[in-house]
């Protein structure tokens, strides 16, 4: 039977190739009103109903007849084969289908609890929308190899209002470039894992590998919300902590950079909050914001990440975060020098998948 597979495709929200660690203000809706296509099993077309999808639900040990993907439970001997993460875990691909006019991206859930996933950009919504997977399992959904400002969330709800955490990432179809990131710019939740399967020399793994029941621990004081560790930027743009000491942190060390540093003296006038979130001035220098976080103002431009965050101020948040999950952006200018490779951002050229795996030590 043919296969087939449907996309709905919305108006143009963002600018074709735009990729950012971006903020939650920078996200794409929602609830757009496009999907992209799952094809199920039975070769039947997906519909925005029951949509079917890539290989399904796996837990356990995988079916070798069928190239499905392995389970947390699968056997940890397949990681040696599989370009040795890291990780507990080992990689659970391919994907049980190649599908050469998609892109198979896999979900898996190795926390103690069960998550829901929503995966959104430009171009659609994977499909089925709001997916469970209980620990151990995985989910394989087919992208649109065109795929713009999208997101793959956990959610601890299946009405998709709890979110726990999330990865980023814009798939190009020209040369088929999956550029993807995971980001605690907006606060941390979960550990998370993604790896990329292409001929590109930049498909690396990036990845958070600290265990689910201390991810948190650490969390500079104050910004702990719940079962998130609140981002600097987020703590104080809130609204409801102007005042606090710690949203007024950086305050002497922005006055100095615009005082002691010429290419920083639009900065006067700048405040704590600009900093942490890389807005006004900051916003249009990567540099300054990256040099003002780090406590990196007299050598804005070193890309020895060993002498980031020695001299206070800086912001504790971003210190904490690459002291827990090194090499994942802690602030929207976490990649500069791009050298520096602390920021997590990965360019896979003639990708053809990508997993995602939410709590990849357990």
């Amino acid at each position: 039977m043919m296969t087939m597979r449907l996309y709905r495709c919305v108006p143009c929200l963002l600018a074709v190739g735009a990729f950012l660690a971006c903020s939650s203000h920078d996200a794409p809706p929602g609830s757009p009103a496009s999907v992209a296509g799952n094809t199920n099993h039975s070769g039947s077309p997906a519909s925005s109903g029951a949509a079917g999808n890539n290989g399904g639900t796996t837990s356990g040990t995988a079916n070798a007849g069928s190239g499905g993907s392995t389970s947390a439970a699968g056997a940890a001997g397949a990681a040696a084969g599989a370009g040795g993460s890291s990780s507990v875990l080992p990689p659970f691909g391919p994907a049980p289908v190649d599908k050469p006019e998609t892109v198979e991206v896999g979900v898996r859930n190795n926390c103690p609890f069960p998550i829901w996933i929503h995966g959104a950009g430009k171009q659609g919504v994977l499909l089925p929308d709001g997916q469970q997977l209980q620990k151990g399992e995985s989910f394989w959904y087919d992208a649109p190899p065109e795929w713009e400002a999208a997101r793959i969330t956990a959610y601890a709800d299946s009405e998709l209002k709890d979110e726990l955490d999330k990865v980023e990432m814009t798939f190009v179809a020209k040369d088929a470039v999956l550029n993807y990131n995971v980001t605690y710019v907006d606060w941390v939740g979960l550990p998370i894992e993604m790896i990329s399967r292409g001929a590109g020399v930049d498909c690396k793994k990036v990845g958070c590998y600290a265990p689910e029941a201390a991810i948190l621990s650490g969390c500079p004081d104050g910004l702990l919300e719940g079962k998130r560790c609140l981002a600097a930027r987020s703590y104080c743009l809130s609204g409801r902590n102007d005042d606090q000491p710690y949203c007024h942190a950086l305050d002497a060390e922005v006055d100095r950079c615009a005082t002691t540093q010429p290419e920083c003296a639009a900065a006067s006038g700048s405040s704590t909050d600009n900093a942490y979130a890389c807005d006004e001035f900051f916003g249009m220098s990567p540099k300054w914001c990256a040099a003002v976080n780090r406590g990196m103002v007299d050598d804005p431009d070193n890309k020895d990440t060993s002498a980031y965050y020695k001299k206070p101020p800086f912001n504790t948040y971003a210190k904490w975060v690459h002291d827990v999950c090194p090499g994942i952006y802690a602030f929207a200018y976490d990649d500069y020098p791009p050298n520096a490779e602390v920021s997590g951002f990965h360019a896979c050229a003639q990708g053809k998948e990508l997993e995602v795996t939410f709590c990849p030590a357990g």
